[in-house]
């Protein structure tokens, strides 16, 4: 079929899917962008579903391991969770892609791995490590849902400054209501609720005290 290789429809179609979405992805459209026959798409990477099986592979070949920075745990696990963060924003039709064929478990493994290992190097083992892995799993992904779920409302009537305006009527600081009036900075807020939950997982459990 010419000079077009699989890798090349691959690469096209994968384009299409970061611009506009799984589901702008056709057959038709794949063979337009490359200014080649219908046929050769099928000959090369089979049908769409295929293709979209080969797509998911791809993703995860590419994602690859989070190499963690800093020189303590604390710092290297705020390091993977900040990654894993920019991962999904800078991908969110791929990852959305990889959520729908059930993959979502092996794409965060990675993430999971380097976590489970500084945990450890922290001192913590067993069940209470887990815990600490998931809820930082869990808040990455859920500051994120919550970021784009932001982006994606309508206009908000009144605004959050038309909200805070009279502050005073609620007994709040105007220094505060003016900050609360500002759109949020949503990486600072990552940034501040990471450190703050990374510094309280890894802080020892409180000891029990023996009833008398």
């Amino acid at each position: 079929m010419g000079s077009l290789t699989r890798e090349a429809v691959l690469d096209a179609a994968m384009a299409i899917v970061e611009r506009q979405g799984l589901e702008s992805l056709s057959m038709r459209k794949l063979a337009a962008d490359l200014g080649v026959a219908v046929t050769a798409i099928y000959w090369h990477v089979g049908n769409r579903e295929a293709l979209v099986a080969q797509l998911v592979d791809r993703v995860m070949r590419d994602l690859g391991d989070i190499a963690p920075e800093g020189r303590t745990p604390a710092r290297r696990i705020v390091s993977v969770a900040r990654s894993l963060r920019r991962r999904i924003h800078e991908h969110p039709h791929v990852i959305a892609l990889v959520y729908e064929h059930g993959r979502t478990a092996l794409m965060m493994l990675p993430a999971e791995r380097a976590l489970a290992r500084e945990v450890a190097a922290a001192g913590l083992t067993g069940r209470r490590a887990a815990h600490v892995v998931r809820a930082i799993l869990h808040h990455v992904v859920g500051h994120v849902l919550l970021e784009r779920a932001v982006q994606q409302s309508p206009h908000q009537h009144p605004t959050a400054a038309d909200l805070w305006r009279d502050a005073d009527e609620f007994g709040v600081d105007r220094a505060l209501a003016r900050e609360l009036a500002r759109p949020p900075d949503p990486d600072h807020l990552f940034d501040l609720a990471l450190r703050a939950l990374v510094a309280g997982l890894l802080q020892p459990p409180p000891r029990r005290t023996e009833s008398r």
